[in-house]
């Protein structure tokens, strides 16, 4: 039984749902259904502005019960990191002396996080997004197709070439990993993919920069991958967002690497407002925790 102290506060949340439903039904917030593509994403109509698009812009998404609902009821995801991205991408910018810079996002799905932060910004980048799944690809090609310079890699960053299977969440396809204890097992989709060096495509692709903005959310395998992204890379890293899962199959070295190659940044924090700074120790105390926890690291050289 739920406690009566609560109950103000419990029937008020549950007005304001039905609040939302309602105007989300009458079209005044959120999205609406207006289709489904052959590749079985649906696409959303914005009822308003939002920093997804203007009014009337079409999302493609995977019908599930997470990001889809959201996106629907809502008009956003993660706006708090598309803000932190936005912000570095100016300040990188205004830095910058003529050439351009990269945007990376390490673990894409259909790039809704990045659309964001380039409308927030409305600055001019080289944007990289890595999605190893072909449908979620189908979606970053619809969402980002008003933008130029635009590169789509249909694989995931690894520590070498090659081809493995990845586990999809049934009720949020958001939630896709290498490490199958990462994702449910109710439903799981699993399908083979393709993996390449990070280092290599970072030496081959990522060289005529002279800052760098990094979104990195790959369901446990962000150490792994950030560690090989090159260190002379990382001196011109502007921020980065990184999602953190202290799981049993993270390796101690990666992340120690990783911390050691982002010792120049300043501000480090659970928080992208920085309420709270961290040091690289509390950082890693977490991360190899092995708790099963999660949570976004954000890193800025300036606040």
């Amino acid at each position: 039984m739920f406690p009566i102290k609560t109950f103000a506060l419990r029937s008020i949340r549950k007005y304001f749902c039905l609040l939302r439903s309602y105007a989300v039904k009458l079209g005044f917030l959120g999205a609406k259904i207006k289709g489904v593509t052959p590749a079985g994403n649906t696409l959303l109509e914005l009822n308003k502005n939002y920093p997804l698009g203007f009014k009337g812009s079409i999302i493609q998404l995977p019908r599930d019960k997470m990001i889809y609902e959201f996106v629907k009821n809502r008009g956003f995801w993660e706006l708090e990191e598309s803000k932190f991205l936005a912000k570095g991408l100016i300040k990188a910018n205004k830095l910058s002396s003529g050439q351009k810079t990269a945007l990376l996002d390490i673990g894409a799905y259909t790039g809704l996080v990045t659309l964001q932060a380039l409308n927030l910004s409305n600055t001019n980048n080289e944007v990289f997004l890595f999605e190893p799944l072909k449908r979620h690809v189908i979606a970053i090609k619809h969402n980002l197709g008003n933008y130029e310079n635009i590169n789509i890699n249909n694989f995931a960053l690894g520590s070498q070439n090659g081809k493995s299977t990845i586990f999809t969440e049934a009720s949020n396809h958001g939630n896709s990993s290498l490490i199958k204890s990462k994702v449910d097992p109710i439903g799981q989709i699993q399908t083979v993919i393709r993996i390449a060096d990070t280092k290599e495509y970072c030496d081959t692709s990522l060289t005529n920069f002279e800052r760098y903005v990094i979104k990195c959310d790959t369901q446990g395998m962000d150490a792994l991958i950030l560690s090989r992204i090159p260190k002379r890379i990382w001196e011109k890293v502007e921020c980065a967002v990184i999602e953190v899962w202290a799981l049993p199959e993270i390796c101690d070295l990666d992340v120690t690497n990783l911390l050691l190659m982002c010792e120049h940044f300043q501000f480090i924090s659970w928080h992208p407002r920085f309420e709270k700074i961290l040091d690289f120790s509390e950082v890693g105390k977490f991360w190899l925790g092995k708790s099963g926890a999660g949570r976004n690291l954000y890193l800025s050289r300036t606040l």
